[in-house]
């Protein structure tokens, strides 16, 4: 498969993991899919209660959206508590609060407890004001943060180099290195019954008197399941349709003689201009992330980096030439509460974490809490509100509507786009939807120079594909599955390859 050419600061700053492949049929008390912030914490904290664990991981743990995260861990999620309070009720937006300052707190204890060397430091958040238009909105939501418990303050001064009209500050919070992290807490968890695996991948999950998880590998039976890939392959709980995909890009260059902001910083409008420094000893980042779109539905691609490094420069004249460039994809809950419990009501033993709309570091130890409670059967307090099984009509109607009106017009549509060039003039190292002897193909020129042609359409549920050039990958604009050039999978929620062709 071709390697991906923009590999994150948190990726090219640690090394490589090499844990085996499954090699023979297990069973164990818990099987968990994805090894990512949810997998690694989840399967730590259940061997830490006497259960014993198999981790899974279709490629190397660490290395999926967990890899190429900003590394915020803060409770403080933009422009959000209004719409919570409104929503869920002041309950509702209280529980968020505390529960997400608790996973940040978790993480702290952990790093602390087991001497973890990940540049965990910490810093204020703050939530900003681009412009005087925006100051009322965030002025609510300082209202309803204060009574959800968090201890916000409007300032209208921050260490940002650039005007801004307000902004909601939250102390306490912390930035790290997730790998670093992830990777020290992946190490506690293979021996006594318990094991980390890569290169291994979940095709199904089968319910029963014991669970059955069918691998690439071979067979691993246990009474429960965790499922933390992003969004579930094993879909009966309709997440494709409650939540939707959406990408994000960040640049990091070196501020030489620039002064570092200290804090993390994001804006409440759009443009999304999320910022942050980093520490790697031999110098200062500075990072800076937006650009979001819906995955197939932006042609250039390489623009979006453009457009930050631009931001960056105008921003930190002093900068150096940007050193890092990385793409991100999550999956944006339609009532902005990530979904944690079971996949589907009739799954007494199998459970699913999704829908983080972009918070992944706190919510996804969160969904280690949460999911280990439910395993062991203990009461917790804030389960209610992420149940996964959950409907709520007055939250999440219009994102509803507006998520699966665009993945229904992309089922539909682009079977009839007429294709975006002619083989011949596809150059390595990119693809092009093509017609060839009269039907589309997914059309990609490795840099060897050989022409790989697939079929367009997803092997999840049949969407076709968009040719990504700053990626370089196959993107489903409908639920977000990605392909390499070659056509393997690099995202779920496939698990298939899409098909090979061959036209000539």
């Amino acid at each position: 498969m071709s390697p991906q050419p923009h590999p994150s600061y948190w990726v090219e700053t640690t090394p490589e993991t090499s844990y085996p492949p499954l090699e023979e049929d297990l069973l164990v008390d818990v099987a968990v899919i994805g090894g990512g912030i949810t997998g690694i914490t989840a399967s730590l904290f259940l061997k830490q209660e006497g259960k014993t664990v198999a981790l899974l991981e279709a490629k190397r743990i660490v290395r999926g959206a967990t890899g190429y995260t900003t590394g915020k861990l803060t409770a403080g999620h933009g422009v959000v508590y209004a719409d919570l309070q409104k929503n869920f009720g002041a309950e509702g937006a209280r529980i968020y609060a505390e529960s997400n300052q608790a996973a940040v707190r978790r993480i702290a204890q952990l790093v602390e407890e087991h001497g973890i060397a990940c540049d965990l430091e910490p810093k204020a958040n703050y939530v900003y004001a681009g412009s005087n238009q925006e100051v009322a909105a965030l002025k609510a939501e300082v209202d309803a943060e204060k009574r959800a418990g968090l201890p916000v303050e409007l300032v209208h001064e921050t260490p940002l180099p650039y005007w801004v009209a307000a902004a909601i500050r939250l102390d306490d919070q912390a930035q790290f290195h997730p790998r670093k992290y992830l990777l020290a807490l992946a190490e506690m968890i293979p021996g006594e019954g318990s094991h980390v695996f890569e290169e291994t991948m979940a095709t199904d999950v089968e319910t029963g008197d014991l669970c059955v998880v069918e691998t690439s590998r071979g067979t691993i039976r246990a009474r429960d399941v965790i499922i933390a890939t992003h969004l579930p392959f094993e879909d009966g709980g309709l997440f494709f349709v409650k939540s939707h995909p959406h990408r994000s890009y960040a640049v990091a260059a070196p501020l030489d003689e620039a002064k570092p902001p200290d804090g993390m910083f994001i804006n409440s409008g759009t443009p999304t201009r999320s910022v942050r420094t980093i520490q790697d000893g031999r110098q200062i980042l500075i990072q800076v992330g937006g650009e979001g779109h819906r995955p197939g539905e932006e042609d250039d691609t390489a623009a979006r980096y453009k457009v930050l490094e631009e931001f960056l420069s105008e921003s930190w004249p002093g900068a150096g030439a940007v050193e890092y460039r990385w793409s991100t994809q999550d999956y944006m809950s339609v009532d902005r509460v990530p979904y944690i419990g079971r996949l589907r009501r009739t799954s007494e033993h199998v459970y699913v974490a999704t829908g983080y709309s972009k918070w992944g570091m706190s919510s996804g130890t969160l969904a280690g809490v949460l999911l280990t409670d439910r395993i062991l059967g203990r009461t917790n307090p804030w389960a209610e509100l992420y149940e996964a099984k959950r409907i709520t009509p007055k939250a999440s109607f219009k994102r509803f509507l507006s998520g699966n009106a665009s993945a229904g017009r992309h089922l539909v549509v682009d079977r009839f786009k007429p294709g975006d060039g002619e083989l011949d003039s596809i150059q390595p190292g990119d693809g092009a939807i093509v017609r060839a002897r009269g039907r589309k193909r997914a059309a990609y020129r490795d840099e060897a120079g050989a022409l790989h042609l697939l079929s367009p359409a997803c092997t999840h549920l049949g969407c076709h594909v968009a040719w990504n050039p700053a990626e370089r990958s196959w993107d489903c604009p409908c639920h977000g599955s990605r392909y390499s050039g070659e056509g393997d999978v690099i995202q779920g929620p496939a698990v298939n390859p899409l098909q090979r062709v061959d036209d000539e």
